[in-house]
């Protein structure tokens, strides 16, 4: 049998970086951690090469929604979904600029509300935006921390309030993050929720966010 190869010095060093008195988590977490980080990594990097030039300091304008899957084998990040009957599910969160380009995804329990994961799925956006302009949300979005959030940050929140009649034309906008969650669940794993680990689906879903923004490069 052939022997492992030995994972570089550099992710030793990431490992061996926990405070003094705190466990360490076993060798696959952490390596799977890292392999998340550096994914998110390369989809920060081709959503750049893919907003290049003159239009890559221009504000952007984005759209933030979920979607839910079944999670029949059970595994982190599962809970009944109150929109499946209260089968066990994951919800997966995202934000799509209005051109379509998947910006950060983050995948959480079906019962666990939109709002709870607002914040860090905005600073997973930041992180790969020069900047953004404006923020479309459904009412399941809508909340005075998260208005606050956004404005704190520069950014209008275009969130439709809870209780407010249809017909603001927020469903044209909405589309286009639909369509992106239909681009996303193409992966099966994502789709049909087969992987326990919560980590795993994580990577999954920024692996598939790198394929849809790789796909648009080479329309280029």
């Amino acid at each position: 049998m052939t022997a492992a190869p030995e994972r570089p010095a550099r992710l030793r060093q990431l490992w061996g970086s926990a405070p003094a008195g705190q466990p360490h988590a076993s060798d696959t977490t952490r390596w799977d951690a890292i392999a998340t980080a550096l994914l998110r990594r390369v989809h920060a990097v081709l959503i750049r090469m893919v907003r290049s030039g003159p239009e890559a300091a221009q504000a952007w304008d984005v759209v933030v929604d979920s979607c839910s899957v079944r999670a029949k084998r059970g595994g982190a990040l599962t809970g009944p979904n109150p929109t499946d009957r209260g089968k066990l599910g994951t919800k997966y969160h995202v934000v799509v600029s209005t051109d379509g380009l998947p910006l950060a995804t983050l995948p959480s329990a079906a019962n666990v509300h939109d709002t709870r994961l607002f914040p860090d799925l905005l600073r997973l956006a930041m992180v790969v935006c020069a900047s953004i302009a404006r923020l479309y949300g459904d009412a399941g979005y809508d909340s005075a921390d998260n208005r606050w959030l956004c404005l704190r940050e520069g950014i209008q929140p275009i969130i439709r309030k809870i209780g407010e009649p249809h017909g603001s034309g927020l469903g044209k906008v909405r589309c286009i993050v639909e369509h992106a969650c239909v681009w996303l669940l193409a992966n099966k794993r994502l789709d049909r929720r087969h992987d326990k680990l919560g980590i795993i689906v994580d990577a999954l879903l920024t692996a598939a966010c790198i394929f849809v923004v790789a796909a648009r490069l080479v329309e280029f």
